[in-house]
């Protein structure tokens, strides 16, 4: 998971097309449509200096994961968005992602 978080980080911190591809809104917001729509639930926080959160989201029961930047001004950004994130049923060469 820590390898997967610092890939995305850095990735997502070098590259303006991602930037211009976010879809971005309120914190609270970004994290109650993820719980409604996709049963997803913050797994991990990571801090990063002068750029803001790094946050993980993951459903337990539908496997999909999403990846936020959390701006210091509270809106949230989606990095990345995908399925089979650490799930012991699914095969870890057919995890899906998008960027």
């Amino acid at each position: 998971m820590k390898k997967l978080l610092l890939s995305l980080a850095l990735f997502a911190g070098s590259s303006s097309i991602v930037a211009a591809q976010m879809w971005c809104v309120e914190r609270v917001d970004m994290l109650d449509r993820l719980a409604s729509e996709y049963g997803e639930e913050l797994i991990e926080v990571k801090m990063m200096e002068e750029h803001g959160l790094l946050e993980v989201l993951k459903s337990p029961t539908k496997g999909t994961w999403t990846l936020l930047l959390t701006k210091p001004g509270g809106i949230s950004c989606v990095l990345a968005t995908g399925r089979g994130l650490g799930t012991d049923e699914e095969d870890p060469e057919k995890a899906e992602y998008e960027l």
